[in-house]
């Protein structure tokens, strides 16, 4: 899935030399933590978010007296100036509509932010948020489960081998009326939460646990 296929596209944004009452007032009004800057042309050239704000001298009591160091002065202007590029990021991240929504969701997790502008030619064309992105988990259609015994046998091996690592000598997957028991041996209680987890996303309600934790020694590690 790609970005265009989750992207909003009527982004309300916000140009570089509005004030920064005004901003404010537009992310209230619009129920938004953060607007793109654009300028005259269409191209994002920095983002402003409520936490861009926090900061703010009508939020804090006025510091005393401020060093000249680089960080010490782009705090003060961006706690006093009065537009929106005294403040704004200007290092924005930004993808493609055709980037896959899985990039966008890793960059959205690396850089610690809630929204990721979408653009085409440098131009604004849209924007996807984190909550664009948790709407998928609602929407996602569970692949349906084998009835037969064997299958799901098969099904639980394959997901073990493919997503954990563990082979059938490790441990063994048998399935009875459709209720499935695992024996064997794990390395360790996280690596047997690890395996429940994947029973239970197959959605195959109960099972039996039977597995034994044996840790590993200095010499079977090394």
């Amino acid at each position: 899935m790609q970005a265009k296929d989750i992207m909003t596209t009527h982004v309300v944004s916000i140009g570089p030399a509005v004030g920064i009452r005004h901003a404010v007032a537009v992310m209230m009004q619009n129920k938004v933590s953060g607007l793109p800057v654009v300028d005259d042309g269409g191209r994002v050239c920095g983002m402003i978010t409520e936490g861009d704000l926090l900061m703010r001298k009508e939020i804090r009591f006025p510091s005393r007296s401020i060093r000249a160091s680089e960080i010490d002065l782009e705090r003060y202007i961006s706690s006093n100036g009065w537009c929106v590029a005294d403040v704004m990021s200007q290092d924005v991240v930004v993808a493609r509509p055709d980037s896959e929504v899985s990039d966008i969701a890793e960059s959205l997790q690396a850089h610690r932010i809630k929204r990721l502008p979408i653009v085409e030619d440098g131009r604004l064309v849209g924007i996807v948020s984190r909550r664009d992105i948790l709407a998928l988990i609602i929407d996602a259609q569970t692949a349906p489960l084998p009835k037969e015994d064997e299958s799901i046998r098969l099904a639980v091996r394959t997901r073990l081998r493919s997503d954990l690592g563990i082979t059938p000598q490790k441990v063994q997957v048998t399935v009875k009326n459709g209720q499935v028991t695992l024996d064997g041996n794990v390395e360790s209680e996280l690596k047997q939460k690890a395996v429940r987890t994947l029973v239970e996303s197959l959605g195959l309600g109960a099972y039996r646990d039977r597995l034994q934790i044996t840790r590993l020694t200095g010499t079977e590690v090394g």
